[in-house]
């Protein structure tokens, strides 16, 4: 039987090998994917924390479980993982460069079911004291990936939640809080598609969301927080045809909005007080557009048409 420090290129008997992407895992601080080519780790890439606080969550469901990961002799060798809020801290610093598929850390006698791990790089003393996590040995479980790509789209009164599918996923939950970061309450569950609509909100405040997936194993960690802030439709304005009687009894018509319309009865009642002889109106004709001037004395009578709306 394998032990921490050994080099394991293979699950042994009892262990299923699952590999970490950017995709079945959530992530933060400064996590990224690492490629190092063939013949390195597990399927060629490793999740790896590169700076402070650089963090990866997943769930899974079993009774044990190990880390695979790469030692090196500048790696960190106090790293956190966290399993259902009991920290534990393992090592990768090792004596050669570089230890690919290296059984960093082993944890066994779990009940059976479902399990949330978060492993954080908290040492920050050199750039170099990465943490490259590699794949899981877990027993007949699976690990449980959480939903990617979630957008949160405002409207008037609502925010609109997309996120991409989760395979085997037999529903979703989706979660909300005021502040970034949580905590997040659950608003909906066993959302069956991969869409949401929340109408139960407050235009101006902005909200953030995660969503959970539902599967035969149990619930996925949160997926990326996506934020939205919705906001009341803008009031679309009216328009009207003004025509106005000139004093030669020809007549000008002009396709306004309302408030131009209103700041032109607003010039006309008040002429008699103010020294302003004249008024502007936008003219269009076709894709022409030119400004024409109303002189008062020759206005004899205006009238309004509402125009229906589009």
């Amino acid at each position: 039987m394998a032990t921490v420090g050994e080099i394991l290129k293979a699950p042994e008997a009892g262990w299923k090998r699952i590999n970490l992407t950017l995709d079945n895992v959530t992530y933060g601080g400064g996590t990224d994917s690492y490629n190092y080519g063939a013949n390195t780790a597990y399927l060629g890439d490793t999740l790896r924390l590169n700076v402070y606080g650089a963090w990866v969550s997943f769930k899974f469901s079993g009774d044990k479980i190990r880390i695979i990961g790469t030692r090196a002799t500048q790696y960190d060798d106090n790293v956190k993982i966290n399993i259902d809020g009991v920290d534990s801290y393992f090592s990768e610093r090792g004596n050669v460069n570089y230890a690919w598929q290296t059984l960093v850390f082993e944890k066994t006698g779990l009940s059976e079911g479902e399990h949330t791990v978060t492993i954080t790089r908290v040492s920050y003393v050199d750039y170099n004291e990465q943490v490259h996590i590699d794949a899981i040995d877990v027993a007949e479980g699976e690990i449980i990936p959480a939903p990617t790509n979630l957008i949160a789209t405002p409207g008037d009164s609502q925010v609109t939640l997309n996120w991409n599918v989760v395979t085997d996923a037999t529903g979703y939950n989706v979660k909300r809080s005021t502040t970034a970061g949580g905590p997040y309450e659950t608003i909906a569950s066993n959302v069956s598609g991969t869409s949401y609509v929340d109408t139960n909100i407050v235009n101006g405040t902005t909200y953030y969301y995660v969503i959970t997936a539902i599967t035969a194993d149990g619930e996925s960690g949160n997926s990326n927080e996506a934020s939205a802030t919705p906001q009341a439709a803008p009031v679309e304005e009216g328009q009207g045809l003004l025509r106005v009687t000139m004093i030669d009894s020809s007549e000008r018509e002009y396709q306004l909005s309302d408030s131009e319309i209103n700041g032109f009865i607003t010039w006309h009642q008040n002429h008699v007080s103010t020294d302003v002889a004249s008024y502007m109106l936008k003219k269009k004709v076709g894709l022409q557009s030119s400004k024409e001037y109303l002189t008062f004395d020759k206005i004899i009578s205006f009238e309004v048409i509402p125009l229906p709306t589009e």
